[in-house]
């Protein structure tokens, strides 16, 4: 893929941030690899949220997995659920199993991404959450693969 394709989405609220999250994960195929980037509190966790429920697993069960790093969660696909931020190596990595986990055809979220990326195989989408002010987020979704591209075209129109 030569041409990145991106969507900007705007976000007022963490459960427009979340509805986001559920417009992705209402096209998500199985086998996909999504990076999330942002600061402490950019909603990262509440987009994770949405992608959960869209694929059957409920809203409050999906929380942040700083302290145990991986979670994974069961709907119409295996979600992976991880937070990068205590990763200290490329080893503890490759204990988590994400190539194999995406042979399987696991769905896999990766808080703070770029803290490992260069570990992982290449993100399918690459979504960045920045706050603007106090309330809104801008989300944008960065397509790195053709299933990436796919991905970011299938997304519907939310708001």
């Amino acid at each position: 893929m030569t041409q990145h394709e991106n969507r900007i989405l705007t976000s007022s609220s963490p459960d427009q941030t979340a509805a986001f999250g559920g417009a992705l994960g209402s096209v998500l195929q199985r086998s996909t690899l999504l990076g999330l980037v942002g600061s402490l509190g950019a909603g990262k966790t509440n987009l994770t949220q949405g992608i959960g429920e869209a694929i059957g697993i409920a809203r409050t069960d999906v929380t942040s997995p700083t302290f145990t790093i991986c979670v994974p969660h069961y709907g119409r696909v295996k979600l992976l659920h991880l937070d990068a931020y205590r990763i200290k190596d490329g080893s503890e990595v490759d204990e988590l199993g994400i190539d194999e986990e995406l042979e399987e055809g696991s769905v896999i979220v990766v808080e703070w991404a770029e803290l490992i990326e260069e570990f992982l195989p290449q993100f399918d989408v690459m979504v960045t959450l920045q706050a603007t002010d106090e309330h809104q987020r801008r989300i944008e979704f960065e397509a790195r693969t053709e299933k990436g591209r796919r991905l970011i075209e299938a997304l519907p129109d939310v708001g």
